[in-house]
C-alpha cells in the first residue's frame, strides 16, 4: 500500500528553498538527500482498459534503473492518496514492454513481482486485463526529484520535491509539487506533517495524481466516474 500526501507548490519562487528552512532541517535525516532524474511513461490499451478500471501501468527510469509498476487505488481527499502498488526493477533480459505491439507479457511481470510463489489475486486480475493485448504509451512525466528521509514523531517518511513537466496528447504542463510518503509508522503523523507544511509554506493539497493530470492533457479520463488515481 502506497500512502502519501501531495501538495501543489507551483506558487513558490523556489521549491528547493523549503529544505533550507530550520523547521525542516531539524527533521531531515543527515546524509539522506539524493537527486533522481525521473522519466515516467504510462501504458494502456488503445481504448483505455486499465484506466477504465482505475488501474495504471508505469515504466519509469530512475537515473540508471528501470522500474515497472502496477497501481490500483481510489479517489484522494485533502491531498492524501492511498493506492495498492506492485513494482519490479527490470533488467535487459526481463522487459514486459520490449515489444508493446505484441502485448503485455503477463508471466514476466508476475515472476518478478511475486517472490513467495503466492500471486496476489488483484494483481493477477489487473494484469489479465491487458495480457496479450496491444499497449500504447498514453502520457509521459519527466522531472527531477530531490528526495530526503524525514522523521516526525515515531514515523519515517520520504520527502520528495518534484519539478518537471507533464506531457500528454501533444500538450504539456509544468509540474511542481511536494510529496510526503509513508515509509514506516503512523499515517496520522503523515497527515499532521502535511498540514503543517501546507500552512507554513502556503502549499495547496493536490487531489489529482500526476497520471490524472497527464490523462487530462491527453483528453483521457482516469476512470469511468472521473475519480483520480
Amino acid at each position: 500500500m502506497e500512502t502519501e500526501i501531495k501538495l501543489n507548490a507551483s506558487t513558490l519562487p523556489s521549491l528547493g528553498a523549503i529544505v533550507q528552512d530550520p523547521y525542516l532541517t531539524n527533521l531531515l535525516m543527515p546524509g539522506s538527500g539524493q537527486q533522481i532524474a525521473m522519466d515516467s511513461r504510462y501504458f494502456d490499451t488503445p481504448d483505455g482498459l486499465l484506466a477504465a478500471h482505475g488501474h495504471a501501468l508505469r515504466l519509469r527510469t530512475e537515473n540508471e534503473s528501470r522500474i515497472m509498476t502496477v497501481k490500483s487505488g481510489g479517489p484522494a481527499g485533502d491531498g492524501l492518496h492511498q493506492r495498492l502498488e506492485w513494482s519490479v526493477e527490470l533488467t535487459s533480459d526481463d522487459d514486459p514492454l520490449a515489444n508493446p505491439e505484441r502485448g503485455f507479457e503477463l508471466d514476466a511481470f508476475m515472476r518478478r513481482a511475486v517472490s513467495d510463489g503466492d500471486p496476489d489475486d488483484l494483481l493477477y486480475d489487473i494484469l489479465h486485463l491487458v495480457a496479450g493485448q496491444t499497449l500504447v504509451e498514453v502520457c509521459q512525466i519527466v522531472f527531477t526529484r530531490q528526495a530526503y528521509d524525514i522523521g516526525y514523531g515515531d514515523t519515517l517518511m520520504e520527502l520528495a520535491l518534484d519539478e518537471g513537466e507533464l506531457r500528454g496528447g501533444g500538450q504539456s504542463a509544468p509540474l511542481c509539487e511536494l510529496e510526503l510518503e509513508l515509509r514506516e509508522g503512523d499515517a496520522r503523523d503523515l497527515v499532521a506533517l502535511g498540514e503543517e507544511l501546507a500552512i507554513r509554506f502556503g502549499l495547496v493539497p493536490e487531489n489529482k495524481s500526476k497520471l490524472a493530470r497527464c490523462l487530462a492533457l491527453a483528453g483521457r479520463r482516469a476512470d469511468p466516474d472521473g475519480s483520480d488515481r
